[in-house]
């Protein structure tokens, strides 16, 4: 079973973090800090195919799970970071049902998508499995360890999330807070009471359904508070901008 997955069930808690910084290195360095997990960001980020890559490749030489927010909606978007070993994929801006079916579709094999088989180096190019397996197990494999989370950051995506979370290959939910109070007409009115009822909204949603939910913060020292509220899984901050504070600080010191 997926890393993530099996820290959720086991009901740790486990932190994620996004990186930015566009390199292997970063990914390898993060992996030593005690993190849980990665989000290589194809959407905001700098990050091409090679790069993705490289970054899932160094998340694995640092022993931490590499997941990948995708740039678009797209089978391509989808399917490659797949192929290159990404454990999970946070999809942005999924507002419709029927873009969810296609997700699944683009992301998991038969019979819960359509994802079209090639061996790549998620599997050794093929390699890591006995040639007289068949086929549908690998397909079996891959279909729950790779995990499926849209992201809710849209009042859209928001109207629909009880059947949006309920969907089968729809392993769980990423809140991104920012994005969904601008979309609701309350940017970063995190204590509106209106958005505090949707953060609800979605993690019940996604509790009734079997799913987890990870939600997004730039402050470290709140995810405590989302935990004991019954997130599973808290986001904290991008790798750049901890790196830039931690030279700020060292700068800070050295000029005391």
């Amino acid at each position: 079973m997926n890393d993530f997955l099996k820290k959720v069930k086991a009901g740790e808690k486990p932190v994620g973090m996004f990186i930015e910084m566009g390199s292997m290195t970063a990914a390898e360095c993060i992996g030593r800090t005690g993190i849980d997990y990665i989000i290589i960001d194809n959407e905001h980020g700098t990050y091409e195919g090679e790069s993705t890559l490289d970054a899932v490749r160094g998340a694995d030489l640092g022993g931490v799970s590499p997941f990948v927010r995708v740039r678009e909606i797209s089978r391509a978007a989808i399917m490659k970071p797949l192929d290159v070993g990404a454990r999970g994929l946070i999809i942005p801006f999924a507002e419709r049902v029927e873009e969810i079916k296609n997700i699944v579709k683009w992301a998991k094999y038969s019979p819960v998508g359509m994802r079209g088989f090639c061996p790549s180096r998620k599997d050794g190019w093929g390699c890591d499995y006995p040639s007289q397996e068949p086929m549908y197990k690998g397909m079996e494999y891959w279909n729950e360890e790779t995990l499926v989370i849209p992201q809710c950051e849209t009042a859209g995506c928001l109207s629909h999330i009880e059947e949006i979370a309920s969907m089968d290959g729809v392993d769980g939910i990423f809140i991104g807070p920012f994005d969904l109070s601008i979309g609701m007409g309350i940017g970063g009115q995190f204590d509106n009471p209106e958005f505090k009822s949707a953060l609800e909204r979605i993690k019940k949603a996604c509790h009734d359904a079997g799913k987890f939910v990870i939600i997004f913060t730039m402050d470290p020292d709140a995810a405590p508070a989302y935990f004991a509220e019954g997130f599973d899984s808290v986001v904290v901050g991008l790798d750049i901008i901890h790196y830039i504070n931690v030279c700020r600080d060292a700068v800070k010191r050295a000029k005391a």
